[in-house]
């Protein structure tokens, strides 16, 4: 085994936190690190959870946002009725064969399921629906960070309250939609490469918790971080950037 791959298997057995079951043969060739990378990236999708949130209008989501319980969910949607899970994809896809029969029928078909599962999307809605359309807490702020990832200033806009305040990682406050439409204007045009990536998004205290990174070629932009968003009426009270610390994550209640 080379110092490459040997490095590879070390990788995959600190993050999985367990050796693999997935025979690879560094000798033989039979396995490529590439094929070994596609394999561990679809057992780690599989190891993903998702809920299955029913709301009042009859409308059906499929949501990996982190709740504690159901009230959680409950108390994110606005028009919530009832929810399943957390199941793992085989788990969503076996429930849908079982209560909707043949695929056709379905609101999400498998492949929808197992792209959305594995991708860094954290909720799937409706057909012909976005995210700004679900009257939810956490729908909202992904709905929010989207517009930024996009630099659309005229949707960061729309979300925002008159009074919204917007904190940066230093605990400096903006405050105001206009003063931050503009502010938002002056960041996309220095950093026009700029995006967030969530890896976990979930719900503390009725504040919508984001755990990931951020990509930028202005190295103090790129790298890990976590954001907060206060919600009200469906529009943005307070978006906050934060270092990713431990006194941070103590602070937002997350690990």
């Amino acid at each position: 085994m080379n110092q490459y791959n040997l490095s590879f298997t070390i990788y995959v057995r600190l993050v999985t936190n367990q050796n693999s079951d997935f025979e690879y043969n560094s000798v033989s060739g039979k396995t490529s690190s590439v094929e070994f990378l596609l394999h561990f990236l679809a057992m780690t999708a599989e190891k993903r959870l998702a809920y299955l949130i029913y709301l009042r209008n009859a409308l059906l989501l499929i949501s990996k946002v982190n709740y504690s319980n159901w009230q959680e969910i409950q108390d994110d949607f606005e028009h919530y009725m009832t929810s399943l899970g957390p199941w793992t994809t085989d788990e969503i896809i076996a429930f849908f064969e079982g209560e909707y029969g043949e695929e056709s029928s379905w609101m999400f078909t498998k492949n929808q399921i197992r792209k959305f599962i594995a991708s860094e999307v954290h909720i799937l809605p409706p057909s012909g629906m976005n995210l700004g359309e679900l009257k939810s807490k956490s729908a909202t702020a992904l709905w929010f960070n989207e517009h930024i990832d996009k630099r659309n200033l005229e949707g960061l806009s729309s979300l925002m309250t008159e009074n919204h305040t917007f904190i940066d990682s230093s605990n400096d406050a903006f405050v105001g939609k206009e003063r931050m439409t503009q502010g938002w204007q002056d960041f996309f045009t220095k950093y026009p490469d700029y995006r967030n990536i969530f890896e976990r998004v979930e719900i503390r205290n009725d504040i919508v918790v984001m755990i990931g990174y951020s990509t930028c070629s202005y190295a103090p932009l790129d790298g890990p971080a976590l954001w907060s968003a206060k919600i009200r009426d469906d529009k943005v009270v307070e978006w906050r950037v934060f270092h990713d610390t431990k006194e941070n994550r103590n602070r937002l209640g997350v690990e």
